[in-house]
């Protein structure tokens, strides 16, 4: 029998779809700075949904280093580097300048990761790039998030859609373990893995990979109860 192998695969799950549904809703506001919100805690697919949105749509995506804190403008040259200005400025005005010049000469969408790492302060900056290029900006982060943004008033007067990712359900781990490994999940080895990971798409992940080891050992592309079992007992558990 050929091994199985846990191949690089994108499953649309329920909160990817919302995902899709959220951007459409956001394209009716074409023209005008607006802000999207997507939050969770983590391990349930935000980053990845929004990079695979941006690789599709034509999207900037960027995400946040910490070390920024310090300096609006290491921000804004890496922005325009996302943006694919190469050779962006090394002062804030002209760095600005060309991040809002970029986008209103090709409007898209700007996916900003981990936003919430950054002092109240680049809100403001931000909503200044989106104001001006008039372009929707998605924040994207943890449930911290969301009273971040409350703060301030202007960048939360401005967030016309916000989601939340759920945790990953019990059709997306069969549906991800069949197109990935090529796992067939008998619906209560399903549960057990959904109940251990408590819905963090990474620790279903390293499950699969788990399933898929042993069911190599044991020449078999089903997996039992039993397998399931001794598999999860050997990781962690979701909280």
């Amino acid at each position: 029998m050929k091994k199985l192998q846990l191949n690089p695969v994108f499953v649309k799950t329920k909160n990817v779809r919302n995902f899709e549904v959220m951007m459409d809703a956001l394209s009716l506001a074409d023209g005008e700075g607006c802000f999207g919100m997507v939050y969770s805690r983590a391990g349930r697919g935000k980053t990845r949904t929004s990079q695979w949105y941006a690789a599709h749509n034509d999207c900037v995506y960027l995400r946040i280093l910490s070390i920024w804190r310090t300096g609006e403008l290491d921000f804004l040259k890496s922005f325009c580097m996302a943006l694919n200005i190469l050779s962006p400025s090394g002062r804030k005005g002209p760095a600005f300048a060309d991040a809002v010049d970029n986008l209103m000469a090709k409007p898209r969408p700007v996916f900003l990761d981990e936003i919430e790492k950054m002092p109240q302060t680049f809100l403001d900056l931000i909503r200044d790039i989106a104001d001006s290029a008039g372009i929707p900006m998605v924040l994207i982060g943890e449930e911290e998030l969301v009273s971040y943004m409350q703060r301030n008033r202007r960048v939360w007067s401005r967030t016309f859609q916000q989601l939340e990712f759920k945790p990953i359900e019990i059709a997306d781990i069969i549906m991800y373990a069949g197109e990935s490994a090529g796992l067939k999940l008998p619906i209560p080895v399903a549960q057990m893995i959904h109940k251990a990971s408590g819905g963090d798409f990474r620790l279903v992940k390293r499950d699969i990979i788990g399933l898929a080891q042993t069911a190599n050992a044991n020449q078999t592309t089903t997996v039992t109860e039993k397998m399931a079992g001794i598999v999860i007992k050997s990781g962690l558990s979701g909280r």
